[in-house]
């Protein structure tokens, strides 16, 4: 750095890198140098970039009582911390984290957390989020959905930030409409068509390596259609998370702690039918060697599923959306309204809301449940346990 040219009382360095044309610049704030490039090879342009961005940083990085501010950047590593040390994070919350930071930083990052913790640079995100950096490909626009889980990361940044006392309190985060709807289903005819193409499709495997990963994507698909269960909360189901049920052997219960809801109730418990007693068999017998604490269900099969789905022409609904797992719990649920179930207690089985269900399947609703109703939509169990078998 001897030949660096010095600026704002010997503060600010501009200086080359060997064998780059363009300047760069640093200057020391608050315990680590602040480097970028001016983009220029002009000395004067340089000099001007690099007066400007330090004036700004220090400005914009400093409370109105001259006291530093904190940034993104420093609130992130502080919420990936604390990810880290929950007992409940799984490596697919990380990931899912990982890529809205990503995200969140093109907009949030050159801002100081105080700056960020105002509902008009929120809004402004919104904006920017719609109108400009626009990730989707399956909608003419962006979904409110989309929306409210960056938001669900933008909340956790600020309350680590609140946590640390960085901030004094959060802002009201601007309201985005409508409750996001339920997506579709699968009729009778096009689960039982689907079930029989998935056994087609295990019974074509090349190898015995195939077909254990189709199998795994079948019992996968049984399990979510006979729980009703979210994909996420299927995937913090442990063996040791099952029980049956003391009267009928084709029935189990299973307890659910786990998934994106898991911060706002409480550990529930849903009834498995047969398919989901059948499915968690066969995910025994292929995991000889598993813990009780070990998931039924360690991965996620999308990209295999999609392929099923795409085999069976059942890729797409009648409106042109595209069907993932998802489409599996909104399956059971119109099973059991078909089947009579009670709104309420199929409402509390499935961990969601009366006015959620009536809203968008409440042609189907039916006034009264018992356990035998809720179990109406049973068959008879595989014969042999190892091998795919004929539930509905």
């Amino acid at each position: 750095m001897d030949n660096s040219i010095k600026l704002r009382d010997g503060k600010l360095h501009i200086f080359k890198q060997p064998g780059c044309q363009n300047y760069y610049f640093r200057f020391f704030y608050e315990g680590k140098y602040v480097t970028r490039t001016a983009k220029t090879s002009n000395l004067a342009l340089a000099k001007s970039e690099a007066e400007n961005f330090h004036d700004s940083y220090r400005f914009t990085h400093t409370t109105a009582e001259g006291k530093p501010t904190h940034t993104w950047d420093e609130a992130e590593k502080g919420v990936l911390r604390s990810l880290a040390l929950e007992d409940a994070t799984s490596t697919s919350r990380i990931r899912t984290y990982a890529v809205k930071f990503a995200i969140l930083r093109k907009f949030f990052d050159a801002k100081s957390l105080e700056e960020i913790n105002k509902t008009d640079t929120l809004e402004a995100y919104v904006a920017w989020r719609r109108n400009v950096y626009r990730t989707y490909v399956r909608h003419d626009t962006l979904t409110n959905k989309t929306l409210r889980r960056d938001f669900d990361v933008l909340r956790r940044i600020l309350k680590y930030a609140l946590r640390q006392e960085w901030i004094a309190r959060i802002c009201e985060f601007p309201k985005l409409g409508s409750v996001p709807k339920a997506g579709g289903w699968f009729t009778l005819a096009e689960w039982k068509h689907l079930q029989k193409v998935a056994k087609s499709w295990i019974s074509q495997s090349r190898h015995e390596g195939e077909k254990q990963e189709r199998l795994y994507v079948y019992d996968y698909m049984m399990f979510l259609v006979h729980t009703g269960l979210r994909v996420d909360e299927a995937f913090h189901v442990s063996f040791a998370d099952i029980s049956p049920d003391a009267q009928l052997k084709n029935v189990c219960y299973i307890k659910v702690h786990g998934g994106k809801m898991a911060g706002r109730m409480n550990e529930t418990e849903c009834i498995g039918l047969v398919g989901a007693v059948s499915a968690i068999q066969r995910r025994k017998d292929a995991q000889p060697e598993h813990k009780p604490t070990d998931p039924v269900f360690p991965k996620n099969p999308r990209e295999k599923l999609h392929k099923l789905l795409t085999l069976a022409g059942l890729a797409k609904d009648h409106r042109g959306e595209r069907r993932t797992a998802k489409n599996f719990r909104h399956t059971f649920i119109m099973l059991r309204l078909l089947q009579g179930v009670d709104v309420y207690k199929l409402a509390k089985n499935c961990r969601t809301s009366v006015a959620m269900i009536s809203q968008h399947y409440g042609s189907y609703i039916n006034s009264r449940m018992t356990r035998d109703e809720l179990i109406k939509f049973n068959t008879e169990p595989l014969k042999e346990p190892k091998t795919v078998g004929g539930e509905a």
